[in-house]
């Protein structure tokens, strides 16, 4: 076996690799108290001899590397693969395959640390030199050494066996050699046992640091490296030359919060305390003692390190008055830490660090951090007084920090860019081979293999039920099928459950499994029929109802037909709602329908009427596909205006599984779970368990979705939330808005002062302040507000075409305009644009919201072509002196209905230019007083919603006379409330013309009227 000997050549190299850290840290056996519990390590203690201790340490190799069976693992990986377990070697991966999402290689479903093992077979006679050789060297080392700690031999033991179970495992025939090995970890004995293996077959190795390191560590051994930081790079550079590409990449995916580590604390502070793995718990208590007879520090956390050795410290320090945290916590506090390199995340975070090192068996300032002026050290004493001085926000300090965390700087990001660019070409190039040089035997086997499970598949399918029962039973006894299929008892039941029709019911694998009944969808000429039928039916409603008893057309066509006509914008879509005022009970489609009625027109809907139609869904089965449909709707409907019983009842009672909604589906759920106090536990773990199963796109989403709710993201910027976007968006939508959005934030990035208005409250008060002082000064002033629909102002661009904007005119009006009126209204919309003081952009996060991980491009969307349109030529239109914000900025200012009722008591008085129905608006909206209307036609889409006022005409045909009522009214010192979509902002530029202060309300206004969950914005 020569791939036995290429293996082989590298054990003494990890020998080496493993005890370098130990023999530069005095301490080590300290650290690994908790592992070196045996009475036999006594022989290790300082005053033995030297020749003991090495006649001991062989002694004990032997025994515990011949005397136990080894157990392999099963290689099943032939793209990239990564190794190890714990937190932070999964956050690394994590790291690793968000950068690399772009290029599409992913590792995380690939670990070797949870392969399947099995017990090896009987040795064949390579394997047994190999054995020996492993023995001879392991001797060799312990000759040439001076000292023989007990913590050397530990480490060594675990190394020599973990190092020949892999050997075993890449010499099976068949085992499948990865194309790429991942880890994070250039030091522990099993990370360096497989990474020394397969420096033996020659498979390309990839290091990511996951933590500080000392000139203690081995040097870089690895064909790619990616550091945390520059000094990380140096300290390796100065251990020895490194073996392939080094790259330093940071690991944040948000900004350096600056501003919150610099700014100044007082009294009322929080504390949290971080110990390392290894802690001494009295010391530990004397620190949090200090904390406590401290009267500035209101309360004491303890953040535990994930790997922490000594779990009890919860009981040691019970009784000091401190809480425990098993994360980061996100209030804002100062940090206690001893040897931790948690140091550059908290400082990143905008968390001041004050280290004290009593608490700490290592060697104080291990890392350097205070030696480099990074942080300040702090004595026991000195706990109990104000001890947190202020950073110094100097240029000295910032170009220190940036040593430690690239991402302070943008240089990163080239090294970013070639790092994935070289894994991409990894991926391209490389082409997996079986470790074994006796493919014959593989092959048979996996021909075995094959036709084996076909067997099985026709004999399941021959009798479900019977092969069920017995399935079932088999997958109970895990090792049997285990080691048949050399793989885990769960992935059997998934076998069984992906290809046959049998229902596995073990406890391995839960889940129903679902069985649809299998309608042909419907044609293009169909469709095109029944949309052609429907628009011109004049009872569509009767119609409908017909064909539903008489089978006509299906039930799936006609639905996704009308679906056809919603995307079309078809204006008979409100003809087919208004012919269902009421839920039609008994009928499918009819129920389609009306949910998708109450959608569209943001209507609100009963409880019990809910509770009705609910039960309907649950026991409809004519058509799965048609209930799939049902239960959908349903389901944004109970999202929308339900109840959380109801929410409970869906699971219960529907097919869809919440597991397989969308990523934007499940994000409103929960955002309906976070609306309910009583319901925030079960929100936090939700939310917890789709950011530990989501992909690095996904992650953006949810942070994203914290933003859009107002919650503090830290460090949040608009220009770093780009960045992040193009790295981790589909390959598609990063090129479109790298090409076409990036150029448009970068020409208007000197004016892009409140993007962050929602989470930000400095920003949020500051544009507030703007209008309060025009108000005050009864100066003129406007604030416009530019989304997808307003790709429609923009006929010169390039995205947006005329069937585009006869689509929105259908969709806002329900007609299209003449070309004359059209033109009017785009350029009287285009002065009120360039005359405006504030203008709200598409920002990154409408694009963050708007796609998924199976996105191709922006621009094959609609909406995604209003947004490339509006940003492709809004920097030439806008004033020179006009600010921008984000589009949905009137969500910050406008949302809370007091917030506009404090601007309206600077004003002398306030008109509300809206389709709402007078008796609908809030009461106090304008401070106690009267409120002045001018009451517009409503949108298409709600004109079967009450609330609003539908009008005679659609409002491109009515709107001159309604201005000149605006403008009779409008005066300087007014406050002029405006929610008309695209022709609105002429009533803006209007009111502005009048010397009043007119605000782009827009959809807050239907916020303030409706108890519906708004949809995400």
């Amino acid at each position: 076996m020569p791939d036995v000997a290429n293996m082989l050549q590298f054990h003494a190299l990890g020998l080496k690799r493993v005890s370098r850290i130990i023999d530069g840290n005095p301490n080590y056996d300290d650290l690994m108290e908790h592992r070196l519990g045996e009475s036999h390590w006594e022989a290790f203690e300082n005053e033995i001899d030297i020749k003991e201790k090495r006649s001991h340490a062989v002694t004990l190799f032997e025994k515990k590397f011949r005397g136990r069976r080894f157990k392999t693992i099963v290689p099943e990986f032939a793209n990239f693969a990564c190794h190890g377990s714990t937190p932070n070697n999964l956050r690394e991966f994590s790291f690793f395959e968000r950068i690399c999402h772009p290029v599409g290689v992913k590792i995380l479903n690939s670990n070797y640390s949870y392969s399947e093992r099995i017990s090896a077979s009987k040795l064949d006679h390579e394997q047994k030199e190999a054995l020996e050789k492993i023995a001879d060297e392991v001797k060799a080392f312990y000759k040439s050494r001076f000292d023989v700690t007990a913590s050397i031999v530990h480490q060594q033991i675990l190394y020599s066996r973990s190092f020949f179970n892999f050997l075993l495992a890449f010499s099976q025939d068949g085992a499948a050699r990865p194309a790429a090995l991942v880890q994070a970890n250039d030091h522990s004995p099993a990370q360096v046992a497989l990474s020394m293996v397969l420096k033996g077959l020659g498979v390309p190795r990839i290091y990511l640091q996951h933590a500080e390191v000392t000139e203690s560590f081995p040097e870089l051994d690895f064909d790619y490296s990616v550091l945390r930081n520059k000094q990380s790079r140096q300290i390796y550079e100065a251990i020895g030359p490194a073996a392939g590409r080094v790259f330093v990449i940071p690991r944040h995916s948000e900004a350096f919060s600056k501003e919150a580590l610099f700014k100044q604390r007082g009294s009322g502070l929080t504390v949290v305390v971080y110990p390392t793995s290894r802690v001494l718990s009295d010391r530990a208590k004397l620190v949090a003692d200090a904390l406590r007879r401290n009267p500035a520090v209101d309360k004491i956390v303890i953040k535990q390190h994930p790997a922490a050795a000594d779990r009890t410290l919860d009981q040691v320090l019970g009784a000091s008055g401190v809480t425990f945290a098993d994360k980061i916590p996100d209030e804002d506090h100062i940090a206690v830490v001893g040897n931790s390199s948690v140091v550059i995340e908290l400082l990143h975070r905008g968390i001041p660090v004050y280290q004290n090192f009593d608490f700490d068996p290592v060697s104080a300032d291990y890392y350097g951090f205070v030696k480099s002026g990074l942080t300040f050290e702090v004595t026991l004493a000195e706990l109990s007084e104000m001890f947190w001085r202020p950073y110094p926000p100097s240029e000295c300090w910032l170009e220190a920090y940036a040593q430690r965390d690239p991402s302070a700087t943008p240089d990163y990001l080239k090294e970013q860019e070639e790092f994935v660019s070289a894994m991409a070409r990894l991926a391209a190039a490389s082409n997996p081979a079986p470790a074994s040089n006796n493919p014959i035997r593989g092959k048979l086997r996996a021909r075995v293999k094959s036709w084996a499970k076909r067997a099985i598949v026709s004999t399941i399918n021959a009798s479900p039920a019977l092969s069920g029962r017995a399935a079932n039973l088999i997958l109970a006894i895990t090792e049997l099928v285990g080691s048949f299929l050399l793989v885990n008892t769960h992935n059997a039941a998934r076998f069984f459950q992906l290809y046959t029709n049998m229902k596995i019911n073990s406890p391995v694998l839960k889940g129903p499994k679902r069985t649809r009944r299998a309608v042909p969808s419907p044609t293009p000429d169909l469709l095109e029929l029944l949309e052609y039928t429907l628009s011109s039916a004049e009872q569509p409603g009767e119609w409908l109802q017909l064909n539903e008893k008489t089978g006509v057309f299906s039930s799936f066509a006609v639905i996704s037909a009308m679906e056809t006509m919603l995307q079309n914008r078809n204006p008979a879509v409100n003809t087919i709602f208004h012919a269902f005022p009421e839920w039609p009970s008994g009928s499918a489609v009819g129920t389609w329908i009306y949910l998708k009625k109450l959608e569209w027109g943001n209507i609100e809907i009963a409880e019990l009427e809910l509770e009705a139609i609910a039960a309907f869904v649950y026991k409809y089965s004519d058509d799965a596909q048609v209930r799939a449909n049902l239960e959908r709707l349903l389901l944004l409907g109970i999202i929308s205006c339900g109840t959380l019983e109801q929410l409970d009842h869906f699971w219960l009672g529907a097919k869809l599984r919440h597991e397989s909604l969308s990523i934007d589906r499940k994000i409103d759920v929960l955002r309906r779970l976070r609306g309910a106090p009583e319901r925030q536990a079960e929100a936090e773990r939700m939310r917890q368990e789709l950011k530990d199963r989501a992909t690095p796109f996904e992650l953006l989403k949810l942070r994203n979705l914290d933003f859009l709710e107002g919650r503090p993201v830290p460090g949040w910027a608009h220009v770093h939330v780009e960045r992040q976007f193009m790295l981790t968006a589909p390959r598609g939508i990063a090129r479109d808005f790298t090409a076409y959005v990036r150029p448009a934030y970068d020409a208007l990035r000197p004016r892009m002062r409140f993007m962050e208005a929602r989470a930000n409250a400095g920003q949020a008060e500051a544009l507030l302040s703007l209008v309060r002082a025009a108000l005050e000064d009864a100066k003129p002033f406007s604030l416009i507000r530019l989304s997808d629909g307003e790709g429609y102002l923009f006929p010169e661009g390039p995205f947006f075409d005329l069937a585009d904007s006869a689509n929105r005119e259908r969709h806002w009006w329900g007609a299209e305009l003449p070309e004359d009126l059209r033109l009017r209204i785009v350029a009287e919309a285009r002065q009120a644009v360039a005359e405006a003081d504030v203008v709200g952009i598409p920002a990154v996060y409408r694009f963050i919201r708007d796609c998924g991980d199976h996105s191709a491009a922006i621009s094959q969307s609609l909406q995604g072509r209003g947004l490339l349109n509006v940003l492709s030529c809004i920097s030439e239109l806008i004033s020179s002196t006009a600010l921008a914000s984000e589009d949905k900025v009137n969500i910050a200012l406008f949302k809370d209905v007091e917030a506009v009722a404090r601007l309206a008591a600077s004003a002398r008085k306030v008109i509300v230019v809206s389709s709402a129905r007078t008796e609908n608006l809030p009461s106090g909206l304008a401070a106690g007083r009267r409120i002045n209307t001018v009451t517009i036609p409503t949108h298409h889409k709600t004109a079967l919603n009450e609330k609003y006022h539908n009008g005679s005409q659609p409002l491109p045909f009515v709107y001159l006379s309604l201005l000149q009522e605006l403008e009779e009214l409008a005066s300087p010192g007014d406050l002029v409330l405006v929610a008309g979509g695209v022709i609105g902002k002429i009533f803006i530029g209007r009111a502005r013309a009048r010397g009043a202060v007119a605000l782009d309300i827009g959809h807050v206004l239907d916020d303030w009227m409706h108890s519906r969950l708004p949809s995400l914005r």
